[in-house]
């Protein structure tokens, strides 16, 4: 098994109140780890160290699993 680590320095959210931003970051990683858990030993290795992704739009319901997403379609 390969061990996946994701560093966010900064997740800037736009449009949603400051108490709603824990939530969204809870559902960000709790999707990230649902993705790799379902894709174990689909990733190939990353030479970069760093990389900025377009912004993402969404529901703030739904914005934590936007921006997982986005971010597993960036790495795997």
């Amino acid at each position: 098994m390969r061990r996946v680590e994701i560093v966010i320095d900064e997740l800037v959210v736009r449009g949603a109140q400051h108490a709603h931003a824990d939530a969204i970051a809870e559902a960000l990683e709790s999707r990230l780890t649902e993705l790799a858990e379902q894709h174990q030993g689909e990733l190939h290795g990353r030479a970069e160290a760093s990389r900025r992704l377009k912004p993402v739009t969404a529901t703030r319901d739904g914005l934590g699993a936007a921006v997982a997403d986005a971010v597993w379609g960036a790495i795997a």
